[in-house]
């Protein structure tokens, strides 16, 4: 993603030409590179594995354009990319305006509340340790 002439960076292009998004998680990128690691195929797998994952959608994208059935977004996460030994399912179309800020929005709130359930569970063995003492 950082240098000049990315694979990430070309494809956000491609995407950006048809007004439409590209949005990648942290998580999905680096399931991306071990799954290129495993294979043991460096960039020339990551190109293969970024073409899987979004062939679909770039064949989708220039066929609708208009009200709420217009292409905002795709995203790739971990469940786009899947685990190193199996598939995923792609990338995920999100049609609508605002529909890419929505979903962001609903996966920070959805993180913040496992997050917040973990500390809750921690919390509880500590005042559970604390009562005991």
């Amino acid at each position: 993603m950082e240098p000049k002439n990315a694979l990430g960076k070309q494809y956000k292009k491609l995407f950006q030409m048809n007004d439409v998004k590209l949005h990648f998680t942290e998580k999905a990128l680096r399931l991306i590179a071990q799954k290129a690691m495993v294979k043991n195929t460096g960039a020339r797998g990551l190109r293969a594995i970024l073409e899987t994952l979004l062939t679909d959608s770039m064949y989708e994208i220039p066929d609708v354009k208009t009200g709420d059935d217009r292409i905002d977004a795709v995203v790739i996460d971990e469940e786009s990319v899947g685990s190193v030994d199996k598939p995923g399912c792609g990338g995920k179309i999100l049609r609508g305006d605002g529909a890419l800020e929505n979903y962001l929005a609903k996966t920070k709130c959805k993180e913040q509340t496992e997050a917040d359930g973990q500390m809750l569970e921690g919390e509880d063995d500590v005042s559970s340790k604390a009562m005991s003492m």
